[in-house]
Order: structure tokens, then C-alpha cells, then sequence
């Protein structure tokens, strides 16, 4: 039988303290964990790693939560840095506090010569975003979840960023985003309603959806990105052994 690779849902929320017979749940499928603050991505690292390889935790500090803006050290960031291949969930929000911003930057900064994934939040402030990627660019950017407008798209693509995309977001950004930037996501638990995902890793929906929209089979094409995003990061040295496999499938 030809290989079909597993789901992959590039970004998240798994609870820090999950246990491994949850885990088990999760299938076969690859998930990129995001946390929300650095405190969180070092428990789920620390703890989490060697339950199941083909779970990969990051290291985040989420824009939209002002515990985890005030609780953040640049300095503790660029040590546990190395330690990690995905950074995320980092970015700016519409909710964020004054604080957002510079951390941000501090993040893109610790980042440039760093061989790392960041999945990155926008929402409310796309334009914002593509503005600090332009000052401190990084070749394993993904844009979670973006709502931009056609402009901030267009904008994104012309600036090498690769999008993380899930059913709940509407068909004409869909259409407007090309196939070869996309990886699949579910943004679990959120708005798990719209984008009809049962758990991590459940990409069935947004996978049905890209096939309507691009008349291809959307898990071939969204691993073959995949590959693309880690080739021109360098990340993988620093994948766990069974993703790295899946890719070399």
C-alpha cells in the first residue's frame, strides 16, 4: 500500500499536564503544541518530550495573556531557546497590553539566528505583525490563523511567510492564500464548534475544505510544505526522531 503521511496540525493547545494515556488519543497524528507562557512551554518540555515523539511542545509567551507579558525574561527566552524547535504561540493581539509589542520584538530578536519554527498570532492586528516580520525577518515564520485582508496577504506571501489554517476561517481567505504556503491546524480547544475538530490533530474539516477549494489532495501537499518550512529553517536537527522520519517518507 502507498504511504499515507499522519495528520498534522501546526498549532494546538494541549494542557501542560496532560497524562500519556490522553495522549494516546491523539493517534498518529503530528501536533504542534503551542504554550502560553514560558513557564508552560518549560514543564510541557521538560515533562511531556519523551511520552510521545511525535508531539513537538513550544516555547511561548501568547500576546493576549498580560501574566505571561509581565512574567516574560528575554534573557530566561534566549537560555531554554536552544532547547526548542517551535516557537509559538507568540505575536500581537487586539487585547494585548502595552507590553505586547516589545516582547514581540525581543522574541524576533532572540530568534534570528536560531534554527526554529514560530507560529505566530495576529488577530486584530495583522498589519502590525507583518511590520515587525519586515524589520526582523525569519525564514520558519508561520502565521496562525490570519485574518488579514487581501493586501496583508499578499503582503505575507511576498515575505515568505507560510500559513497555519483551520475550518472555521472563511472560504475567500482560503482562496486567497496559495496552496504551497499552507499547513493544516485546528487551534484546539478553540472555537472547537466551527472548526470541527475533536482533538488535537483532527484536520479532517480544514483538509475537506482545501480539497474544494484547490481540487488537490490536500495532506500530500501540505507534508511537502512542511518539508519546505523545515528545510529553510534549518529546524531539523531538532525535531524528534519520528517526524523526522515522517518526512523523509
Amino acid at each position: 500500500m502507498p504511504y499515507e503521511p499522519p495528520p498534522l496540525d501546526a498549532h494546538a493547545h494541549i494542557a501542560p499536564d496532560v497524562t500519556p494515556e490522553q495522549l494516546l488519543t491523539l493517534g498518529p497524528s503530528v501536533v504542534l503544541a503551542v504554550t502560553r507562557s514560558l513557564n508552560e512551554g518549560v514543564y510541557a518540555h521538560r515533562t511531556q518530550t519523551a511520552a510521545r515523539s511525535n508531539l513537538l511542545w513550544g516555547l511561548g509567551t501568547h500576546p493576549g495573556v498580560e501574566k505571561s507579558l509581565t512574567q516574560f525574561d528575554v534573557a530566561s527566552f534566549r537560555e531554554l531557546l536552544p532547547n526548542f524547535a517551535l516557537v509559538g504561540e507568540v505575536g500581537l493581539d487586539r487585547r494585548g497590553g502595552p507590553a505586547q509589542t516589545e516582547v514581540f520584538r525581543q522574541i524576533l530578536s532572540a530568534v534570528a539566528d536560531q534554527p526554529v519554527i514560530l507560529s505566530v498570532h495576529s488577530a486584530g492586528m495583522c498589519s502590525a505583525v507583518l511590520d515587525e516580520i519586515e524589520c526582523s525577518p525569519h525564514p520558519g515564520l508561520v502565521l496562525h490563523w490570519f485574518n488579514g485582508t487581501t493586501a496583508d496577504i499578499q503582503r505575507a506571501v511576498q515575505m515568505q511567510c507560510f500559513f497555519s489554517v483551520n475550518a472555521s476561517m472563511k472560504h475567500d481567505v482560503l482562496e486567497q492564500i496559495p496552496m504551497d504556503r499552507i499547513l493544516t491546524e485546528t487551534d484546539f480547544p478553540s472555537s472547537t464548534s466551527r472548526t470541527g475538530a475533536r482533538r488535537p490533530g483532527d484536520v479532517s474539516a480544514i483538509e475537506s475544505k482545501l480539497e474544494q477549494i484547490h481540487g488537490v489532495v490536500a495532506r500530500d501537499h501540505i507534508w511537502g510544505n512542511f518539508a519546505d518550512l523545515v528545510a529553510r529553517s534549518g529546524v531539523r536537527d531538532r525535531l524528534p526522531p519520528t517526524i523526522r522520519a515522517a518526512l523523509s517518507m
